[in-house]
């Protein structure tokens, strides 16, 4: 995607890969940003909280993984981030309308997180 929403994508994925290592098993290396609640989902599209930093096998390189196991990933989820979870549960069926000065904000708080 070009334009501004690239730009939020990737400042987005940067931050929550910024973890440095898998939450769920902490490995280092090739990391993946992961939605929690998927990117159509406009009003959580770039929260940071809906985001969750996993390695390749935890991400969906693996049965038990948050893209081949939702059930099992829902737990970690309650288990490991009860309050993020929460919060973007109840956010998630919010609708935003993102002007251009509203994503040009969200970038340059992305950026200097």
């Amino acid at each position: 995607m070009k334009g501004i929403d690239g730009k939020l994508d990737k400042a987005w994925s940067e931050n929550v890969r910024s973890y440095g290592r898998c939450e769920v098993c902490g490995r280092t290396g090739l990391l993946n940003a992961h939605h929690i609640f998927g990117r159509r989902n406009r009003t959580l599209r770039w929260e940071l909280r809906n985001g969750v930093c996993l390695c390749f096998s935890h991400h969906k390189g693996q049965p038990q993984s948050a893209h081949e196991d939702p059930e099992w990933f829902r737990e970690w989820l309650l288990e490991n981030r009860t309050e993020d979870y929460l919060y973007l549960v109840k956010k998630k069926n919010e609708i935003t309308k993102w002007t251009k000065p509203d994503k040009e904000e969200q970038l340059e708080r992305l950026l200097l997180s």
